[in-house]
């Protein structure tokens, strides 16, 4: 019996898009921004029963949230604020990375098995639906939206 390939298979070669029943996934998004940038994320909804968290990463920057600043931010869907503001500082920055991540048994977890995001551009927000890696894709396992503001 031949299984079905996961959405980490699929992007094993590369692939920045897959298509899984007709909707375009991706592992990660990745949105150009510079000094300044400013980016709002707001959680919409997470499933109750496994910790689920937005990873935010400045490529040759830092992020800035509270007074703390960090390349790498994990918004934790039973830890942090339903609506975080960020940001975005360095010279040279000149991309960020957004992806899912996931608590496995007090291990963060990301990429694997059936992970991935559908990206919905909307008028003021990016809506961001996300799968983690555990079981069939489902996408309801994060909501979000992401709003960046461009300095200036």
């Amino acid at each position: 019996m031949t299984t079905a390939p996961t959405l980490s298979d699929q992007f094993a070669d590369g692939a920045e898009i897959v298509s899984h029943a007709g909707r375009d996934v991706r592992p990660l998004l990745r949105l150009a921004v510079s000094e300044g940038t400013r980016v709002r994320v707001q959680r919409i909804a997470a499933r109750p029963d496994r910790r689920q968290a937005l990873k935010l990463a400045a490529v040759n920057g830092q992020l800035e949230v509270n007074d703390a600043t960090a390349e790498i931010i994990a918004l934790w869907s039973d830890t942090s604020p339903a609506e975080v503001e960020l940001t975005v500082l360095g010279a040279k920055v000149r991309r960020l990375e957004v992806w899912n991540a996931w608590d496995l048994g007090g291990l963060e977890t990301a990429w694997l098995g059936n992970a991935g995001m559908i990206v919905e551009p909307a008028e003021q927000h990016l809506a961001l639906h996300c799968s983690d890696g555990l079981g069939p894709p489902s996408f309801t396992d994060l909501h979000v939206h992401l709003s960046v503001a461009q300095p200036g």
